[in-house]
Parts: structure tokens; sequence; C-alpha cells
């Protein structure tokens, strides 16, 4: 009898383990992380001192929750001013639109919300699917192009860069491209303070060069596996050991803000100590 209890304890330990495992690995893909930063710009006007944004990136056709219940809460708790969506709301190798267009009702009314592509939209076939959907929702598309918000005597722009994908150039002239084409976004107004929702974050040198002020992205999911000490392992158009995976990084005048994602592409299903992540930014005007 000892010697049949002894003899099966290992396997009941190996099970274990495994499902503990299992379980860990479900709550790091499914349990969601509100992330809040605050960043201090400069040329940011006392008008837009404690300005809110709540920054979507990489749902994935994710679910938070009976239509989209988490995000939505905590987006309604933060009460922010604007609400971000910088790219791949859906997934392009398995498509559905439903978890996107849960959200988006969910957050209509809580504050104007803006939307640009990421490669995934871009590769579909549908992203004009996609951008008639979302007007229809009331959501600001920026394809390549600026709006403004004013208070008082006050104003900020928020630009939206399409991702690279769309563009009918080869890959080795996309970066002049994608310059050329926020200068043109930005002429009207140079001095103006930008926010720009553009989804990748590796092209942050041609962010820089066009004088941008804060970028919002994605693109990178935080590495897909993120280490004590290391950040993330590996990211889209980064590959190992990327630079921006997650956090606040800034190259000249030039601040970006990299969310983590709330999904998986269906390539990789698999994130390891990276929850997906809601991120809530705070402005301050003055000295960094």
């Amino acid at each position: 009898m000892i010697t049949v209890l002894t003899g099966k304890r290992p396997w009941i330990a190996a099970l274990l383990a495994a499902g503990l495992i299992a379980y860990l690995l479900y709550l790091e893909n499914t349990s969601l992380r509100v992330t809040h930063y605050e960043v201090t710009c400069p040329d940011l006007s006392k008008a837009f001192n404690g300005f809110r944004i709540a920054l979507i990136s990489d749902l994935h056709g994710n679910t938070f929750g009976r239509e989209q219940a988490q995000l939505v809460a905590a987006i309604r708790e933060f009460e922010a001013d604007i609400i971000t969506i910088p790219g791949d709301l859906v997934d392009e190798r398995e498509f559905t639109f439903a978890p996107a267009v849960s959200l988006i009702k969910g957050i209509q009314g809580l504050a104007p919300v803006y939307y640009v592509c990421g490669n995934h939209e871009a590769a579909s076939g549908k992203l004009d699917m996609i951008q008639a959907q979302l007007e229809n929702f009331g959501v600001t598309v920026l394809r390549n192009q600026a709006v403004s918000i004013i208070r008082g005597d006050s104003s900020i722009r928020v630009a939206g860069l399409d991702d690279p994908l769309t563009l009918n150039a080869p890959a080795s002239r996309r970066e002049k491209e994608l310059h050329h084409i926020l200068s043109q976004i930005t002429a009207d107004n140079p001095g103006a303070f930008t926010i720009l929702l553009s989804h990748r974050p590796e092209l942050i040198d041609v962010y820089a060069a066009s004088e941008v002020d804060l970028v919002l992205c994605g693109h990178a999911h935080g590495g897909l596996i993120r280490l004590p000490g290391v950040g993330g392992l590996v990211a889209p158009g980064q590959g190992l050991l990327p630079s921006y995976t997650a956090g606040l990084y800034q190259t000249c005048n030039t601040f970006m803000v990299v969310g983590r994602g709330l999904g998986n592409s269906a390539a990789f299903q698999v994130r390891i100590f990276n929850r997906p992540e809601l991120v809530l930014i705070t402005l301050r005007s003055g000295s960094p």
C-alpha cells in the first residue's frame, strides 16, 4: 500500500505543477492591468494641464468581461478627456469585429474617441469596412490627418498616421514617406502641441524628426515575454531584445508612450509576466 502511494506522488506533484502553470498563464493572458503615467511636457499650454488620455492598443479581438465591462469601467472611472486607439483592434488571421464593436459601444459618450489603423487592419483587406463601422459609432478615424482640441484661447492637435503597410512604397522608402506625410499633417500650424497616434514604436526617430510632442503606440505587445531586469524578449518590427516595448520613452523633445496591448496575435498566443494592459495618461505642463 505504502509503495503504491509513493509511486503515485511524483505524478500527482507533476499534475499539480502543470495545473498551477496553466492557471498562471491563464491569468497572465486574461487578467487586465491598468497602468497610469504622468507625462510633463514643457510646451503644453496650462489650459491642458491635467488633460487625461486613455490608450487602448492591440485588442486583437480579445474580451474583458461581458460587453468589455472591465475596460469600460476603468475608462469611466478615469474620466478621460480623450480615448485613443492606435491600431490592431482586430486580428487579420482570425478576423472578428464583434469584440471591437462591444468596446466602442461601451465607451460611446465617455469621451471623444480617436483611432488609427495598425498592421492587422491594413493586412486584413477590410480597412474601409472597419473605418465605416467605427465612424458610424462616432469614432474619429485619423488617416494621415489631424484635428484640433480647443480650450479657451489654447489648442492642441491630435494627429493620426496610417500603418506603413498602407503605403504604396517599398520598405526601404517607407520611413522617408512617413516623414513626408507627417510634415504635411503639421504644416498648417508647425508650433502646435501635437499628440500623434501611430501604431509602431520602432519609428520613434521619424516622429522625433517631425518634432511631435507626444506619440501613443502599441504593436510591440510588451515584448511577449518579459523578464525582470531585461524587459521584453521579442517584438514585431524590432526582433530580439527590442528597445521599445512598454512604458514612457523620450527621444530629443519627443515623448512616446507604448502600451503592452490587450490581446495576442494569432501567431503567438502566450504572454508571460506581461498581463494585458490598459494605459491611462495624465499630461502636465511645465518642466519635466
